[in-house]
Order: C-alpha cells, then sequence, then structure tokens
C-alpha cells in the first residue's frame, strides 16, 4: 500500500511544479499571475461581469478593473456592452488573448495526456476516481464556505446566466 503522506507530497509537489512553468510562460508575455487567472476564467466560462471576476479572484472590482484595464492594452481581453443590461459591460477574450490562453492550456493538457498515456488502463481509471472525487470534495467545500466554484459563478446574479447548447455564453455583439 502507498503511503498516505508520500502521495500528498507528490500532489503538493505537482501543483508546485504546475504553478512554476506556468508563471515562467506568461511572464514572458508580461502577464501576472492574477492576469492568467482572469484570463483562464474568460477562457473557462466566457464573457463575465467585473463583480463576478472580483468574486473568482477573491479581490476588489476596482482591482479587477485595474488588471482588466492593464489585458485591454495588451490585446488580451476586451469590454463589450452586456447582452441584456446596457449600463454594464462584460469583459471578453480578444482573439488574441483566446489564442495565447487556448496555446497554454493545450500544452499543458498534451503533457498530462502524454503521462497518463504511458499508464495501464486500470491506473488510469484510479485516476480519473482520484480526480473526480477530489473535484467533488472541493466544489463541497467552497459551498461549505459561501463561495461560488467557477462554473456557478455565470448565474443570473453573479454574470450573463445563459448558454448556448454548446456551453457557451451567446456574443453580446
Amino acid at each position: 500500500m502507498a503511503d498516505r503522506a508520500e502521495i500528498l507530497t507528490l500532489i503538493r509537489q505537482v501543483h508546485l511544479r504546475f504553478v512554476k512553468y506556468f508563471s515562467r510562460k506568461f511572464s514572458t508575455r508580461r502577464l501576472t499571475h492574477p492576469q492568467y487567472m482572469l484570463l483562464m476564467s474568460l477562457l473557462e466560462e466566457g464573457a463575465q461581469k467585473m463583480n463576478s471576476l472580483a468574486e473568482f479572484l477573491h479581490v476588489s472590482t476596482p482591482a479587477v478593473t485595474n488588471l482588466v484595464d492593464k489585458l485591454e492594452r495588451s490585446g488580451y481581453a476586451k469590454r463589450v456592452p452586456h447582452p441584456t443590461d446596457r449600463r454594464a459591460h462584460v469583459i471578453e477574450l480578444t482573439p488574441f488573448g483566446r489564442e495565447f490562453i487556448n496555446g497554454l492550456r493545450t500544452e499543458s493538457l498534451q503533457l498530462m495526456a502524454d503521462t497518463i498515456g504511458t499508464l495501464p488502463v486500470s491506473d488510469q481509471k484510479v485516476i480519473e476516481k482520484f480526480y473526480g472525487s477530489l473535484l467533488a470534495r472541493l466544489d463541497d467545500a467552497l459551498r461549505e464556505n459561501g463561495m461560488r466554484n467557477p462554473k456557478s459563478s455565470l448565474d443570473p446574479e453573479g454574470g450573463l446566466g445563459t448558454r448556448t447548447p454548446s456551453g457557451q455564453i451567446p456574443n453580446p455583439r
């Protein structure tokens, strides 16, 4: 049987290495970690209001405004009119921002796929079960602490609240 402490150490080390790996990748583009997280949220969840992004990043709305200003100047994101509230704007990725973030995501997923592909199917199923359980526990912990997970940040009170059949938020233009 595997040593539980050793497994936990490995999980922590993998997390830290991914943080280091991505930090180096996006620092070459002069992006900060919070800017990267904001871009990832836009990629995963689609266009969002400032307050939803602030909640996701656990920062103030003025801090998100500052992040978005910098991302707009760099060409990664842009403000567009909200599709149903003419007083509001949402933030969305530009094609340049989408290409950059998709490239990073594809690269990291390929690294993981290559690694998982070296394992027997039975081990792959154990990994799938572990991460499914971990994700469910994390979602429970977020709910217990009054936080919404990223998938629920697009409810009518926080974000756009509507999705196309493919799961994307309709283009507000």
